[in-house]
């Protein structure tokens, strides 16, 4: 079969099957697929060649250096570590205030004893007026905050100021067997014995010495308080005179039991101005009364 014949067709057939606008926009449709291929080529290209090598870009990373944020520095000031910042006024501030009251009184006896038995002898400077002190009580404008052995800890303001006592050349400790003045044993339990009251005037003056003398701290039974135990009593002092030996327990003054700093000055008043005194004190597990008379 000769298929040619069938198939057999010239230009001038197709002119009535497709118009010449629809050839026309088919050639364009290809021209610019074809255009816009091209234009994506070569921007590829010319970005290959623009991007920098690896190594490149590890050098320009380690040439530029990494800024630290400002926080970070802040340590520096706040640590002074080149000794660069100046005192604060808050610093003058303070210092002005441990030096005023260190100018205004003087720390001349403690009884470590908490809050509530603790106590102090303190002293006016100029007046040499002295007062006993608490936990509590405001002194120089300044609340004391705690009274330990040998120091108080005092609050003014919102500041903290710890006074000690300045050091002197005390009496050496007696040994622990020795007592009064006469005997190297305590004084007998009845009778009275008899003190020159100008041998002990200046002790009395003196409330601060009376601590510094002895080691005074408060005495408990069974967790309540009984009292103050003298200890390291010193050769001379007011308590060797008195016939007190270490160990003692110190009870009652007067038939009154002594518990308090309050009562600690109502047995330095009864000793300054009374002609008599009577002691209740606790020797060796037992109680003993110790009278005394005052001339």
């Amino acid at each position: 079969m000769d298929w040619s014949r069938y198939f057999h067709l010239s230009l001038s057939d197709f002119k009535g099957l497709i118009s010449r606008r629809t050839v026309i926009l088919t050639v364009m449709a290809i021209i610019i697929y074809q255009g816009v291929g091209i234009f994506y080529q070569t921007l590829t290209l010319q970005l290959i060649r623009m991007r920098p090598a690896p190594a490149a870009e590890s050098v320009q990373a380690a040439a530029v250096p990494i800024r630290e944020p400002a926080d970070a520095y802040r340590v520096i000031p706040e640590r002074n570590l080149f000794d660069t910042t100046t005192k604060t006024a808050g610093d003058k501030q303070v210092a002005a205030v441990q030096q005023d009251i260190a100018l205004a009184i003087d720390l001349r006896g403690t009884v470590a004893g908490g809050a509530k038995y603790g106590f102090a002898v303190v002293e006016e400077k100029g007046t040499r007026k002295q007062r006993l002190v608490k936990t509590g009580d405001i002194v120089a404008g300044a609340k004391v905050l705690r009274i330990t052995r040998n120091a108080v800890d005092f609050l003014m303001g919102d500041q903290e100021r710890t006074l000690k006592i300045a050091e002197t050349k005390e009496a050496p400790i007696l040994p622990p067997s020795q007592g009064g003045t006469a005997s190297t044993g305590p004084p007998p339990p009845s009778g009275s014995v008899v003190i020159n009251r100008s041998e002990i005037g200046e002790s009395l003056e003196d409330m601060g010495s009376l601590l510094r003398q002895a080691q005074i701290r408060p005495y408990f039974n069974a967790g309540v308080h009984d009292g103050f135990m003298v200890n390291s009593i010193r050769r001379g002092s007011l308590y060797q005179k008195m016939g007190i030996v270490n160990g003692d327990i110190i009870q009652e003054v007067n038939n009154r039991k002594i518990q308090t700093a309050d009562d600690m000055t109502g047995l330095l008043n009864a000793m300054k101005s009374g002609s008599s005194l009577s002691l209740t004190v606790k020797r060796g597990g037992k109680q003993e009364t110790l009278n005394y008379q005052f001339q």
